[in-house]
């Protein structure tokens, strides 16, 4: 028989439900620590997009309360590659008993959900943003993933449910959102949110919120008030991709200079690939031939996804072109040479080049390695 002495606040779909505690096989703090959640979350949530919406648009889209740069995660969550490809020197992994959905055991509800358990995989790592200035010891994002066992996985009829995960750091503990996708302002998983699947979190900051964490600081993470992770702060010296050159993606796209040789210049866009495993990485050189007049060279390859460099990059010039299109049939292209390009940082762009034009163009030749500035970001796409 439900005790209707006990209340437990469930704020899915706006509404406050009445349930006893005593009707699951859960813990009293766990079920108190779920409901305050979902309330801190709801206000917080709420509180951010009033200073989202009231807050005057900016010529850059950026997240002023972001916990890590964007160009870090621009491949995503990583999800299972844990701790092999991410070299953490302090991962943490465990298993942890999660409760079955709290709303089934209301009149009507599934019991057998109500009083289920299931125990996951918890692991908690961190990923070095690749060789990012912003600050002496550079920045990092924080991952949590919760693992189903293989015989439960996409199984809806008896399932866990998502743990309330709270952050401590200076004397300050929040109910903190985490998003299986990067860079986002307001989306997260709430307490009690049905899982289904295996999934990986990024820990984020609330948008607008007074609280902000600093998650290169040692900090504390506990689930349910009842695990607990005590996270040490972040030493990029300890990541070999912390110095890493950053992954070739679209946060290279923009234009480079060399402020010492003022009309040259390079355009740089990356671009997704169908096979959702590669990416094509274009260059257009703006410089000069022999006659110090404007010659131009394009460079254009494929990149596989992660890659820090884009490897040998067969390089073109074109002759016989007209302006705006003035005669039919266009210019006709021919292999200069090669070139490769890495980005040290996000204001960085290293390239070697090796090539030359057939006697009769008298265009460009020679062979060398060059680093240029970034003249600036492409709106929407803010690396730093």
């Amino acid at each position: 028989m439900v005790d209707p002495t006990r209340l437990l606040a469930l704020a899915g779909a706006g509404a406050f439900l009445l349930v006893s505690t005593s009707a699951f096989a859960i813990d009293g703090k766990v079920a108190s620590a779920r409901a305050q959640a979902l309330q801190q979350l709801s206000a917080n949530a709420s509180t951010g997009r009033t200073a989202g919406h009231g807050a005057a648009p900016g010529e850059v889209y950026a997240n002023d309360y972001r916990a890590y740069p964007p160009s870090c995660l621009e491949n995503g969550v990583p999800f299972r590659n844990f701790p092999q490809s991410q070299n953490d020197p302090a991962p943490v992994q465990t298993t942890f008993v999660l409760p079955g959905d709290l709303t089934q055991c209301l009149g009507g509800g599934n019991m057998n959900e109500c009083n289920y358990q299931e125990t996951v995989t918890v692991t908690l790592w961190r990923i070095a943003c690749s060789n990012n200035p912003s600050n002496g010891n550079g920045q990092s994002a924080v991952i949590l993933e919760l693992d189903r066992p293989a015989v439960r996985e996409n199984n809806t009829a008896l399932y866990p449910t998502f743990p309330t995960v709270v952050v401590t750091q200076n004397n300050k503990a929040l109910q903190v959102r985490l998003a299986a996708d990067p860079n986002t302002f307001f989306t997260t998983t709430y307490p009690n949110s049905p899982l289904y699947s295996s999934n990986a979190w990024v820990l984020e900051n609330i948008y607008g919120s007074t609280i902000q964490f600093d998650y290169n600081l040692a900090f504390t993470l506990s689930l349910d008030n009842t695990l607990q992770f005590n996270v040490p702060a972040y030493n990029k010296s300890q990541y070999a991709a912390a110095v890493a050159p950053l992954p070739i993606s679209g946060y290279m796209s923009s234009n480079w200079f060399d402020p010492l040789h003022g009309g040259e210049g390079m355009l740089t866009q990356v671009f997704d690939n169908n096979d959702h495993s590669t990416r094509t990485f274009t260059a257009a050189w703006y410089t000069f031939d022999g006659l110090n007049l404007p010659f131009w060279l394009f460079a254009q390859g494929t990149v596989n996804i992660g890659a820090n460099t884009t490897g040998s990059v067969d390089t073109y010039y074109a002759t016989g072109g007209t302006f705006a299109g003035g005669a039919a049939g266009g210019a006709t292209f021919t292999k200069w040479g090669t070139m490769n390009f890495s980005f040290p940082d996000c204001n960085h762009m290293t390239f070697t080049f090796n090539g030359q034009t057939d006697q009769a163009t008298n265009g460009p030749q020679g062979s060398g390695t060059r680093t240029w500035l970034r003249i600036a970001n492409v709106n929407g796409l803010v690396c730093d």
